[in-house]
């Protein structure tokens, strides 16, 4: 690896500004054979990876090690990253889509802005992580660990939290409309949020 999350080099395209992605010398952009860097990327470990922007829809990386690394506005829609280590990476703004992220470790974990609706994170340790601002329509987060994480200004209508520790979860101005806190477990802080048709 060349780059990598906290010490990413340019782009060698002339004129770009974008950041190196891990194993290429150019952004994904100027990525030639995008499929060829896809199917050339570890499957155990990506630790410490600089992959902004990159597309990994649809593509199994069930049990990965991707802690620090940076995947900010990454294409992971229906993409399995069950089981996977990923405490401290960053999903910001990345399409989560229908994506597959039950039982993952995603503790201090960066989502702000991301889109995550219908996506699976069950039973996903996510204690800590920073959730400002993401869309999650429909997300199963049935079972997962949320303590202090911070869900503010986030979009949640329709999700389930059925036995989800919430304990101190901000969501602070969040809408969590018709979403399902069946047996959740803690007190979470619901200033200003939208619980219409919430479920308890």
């Amino acid at each position: 690896m060349s780059s990598t999350h906290y010490d990413a080099e340019p782009c060698s395209t002339e004129g770009c500004s974008a950041k190196a992605l891990t194993g290429a010398s150019c952004c994904w952009e100027h990525v030639e054979d995008k499929e060829g860097f896809v199917g050339g990327l570890s499957r155990t470990s990506l630790a410490d990876a600089y992959l902004v922007g990159v597309d990994l829809s649809g593509q199994d990386f069930s049990g990965v090690n991707v802690t620090d690394a940076k995947l900010s506005g990454a294409n992971l829609s229906k993409a399995n990253f069950s089981g996977c280590a990923a405490d401290h990476c960053h999903f910001d703004g990345a399409d989560l889509t229908g994506a597959d992220f039950s039982g993952a470790e995603l503790e201090f974990a960066v989502f702000g802005n991301a889109d995550m609706s219908g996506a699976n994170f069950s039973g996903a340790n996510m204690i800590r992580s920073n959730l400002v601002g993401t869309k999650g329509h429909g997300t199963n987060l049935d079972g997962a660990k949320l303590y202090y994480s911070r869900p503010g200004c986030a979009d949640f209508q329709d999700a389930t939290f059925v036995g989800a520790d919430i304990t101190r979860a901000i969501f602070r101005k969040a809408n969590v409309a018709r979403a399902d806190f069946t047996n959740a477990e803690g007190q979470a802080n619901f200033e200003n949020a939208n619980r219409e048709g919430v479920i308890e």
